[in-house]
């Protein structure tokens, strides 16, 4: 791999629920904040490549740790989805949510004990 490039290998793409329909076939990047899972999903950026969601998501991931100065449970945690729709799926499908936040939770959690 040549040094300046993305590895996406080891990033989770979430996907929206089986048999959704309207998807773009794009990537798009949104913002969970895991210190209050009650809160709507930020909106973010849409790219046509994961290395391209993953460098946005990487960027904006230092962005939020120097603003936001918390502990790093708490940061707002980027994250990447083939859903156009999540936001007002989620506000949809409390089941969806409730799986989406469980996961992004978890994952928060994980990022936390790695630092």
């Amino acid at each position: 791999m040549s040094e300046g490039k993305v590895k996406t290998a080891k990033i989770k793409v979430h996907q929206p629920p089986a048999g959704t329909t309207g998807l773009d076939g794009q990537f798009h990047v949104y913002v969970f904040n895991p210190a209050d899972p009650d809160a709507d999903f930020m909106p973010g950026r849409s790219f046509e490549t994961a290395e391209r969601a993953v460098s946005y998501m990487r960027h904006e991931q230092e962005r939020i740790y120097a603003e936001q100065e918390a502990e790093p449970a708490l940061f707002d945690l980027p994250f990447l989805s083939t859903d156009p729709e999540l936001i007002d799926r989620a506000k949809r499908d409390p089941a969806y949510r409730k799986s989406l936040v469980h996961d992004l939770t978890t994952e928060a959690r994980s990022r936390a004990r790695r630092r």
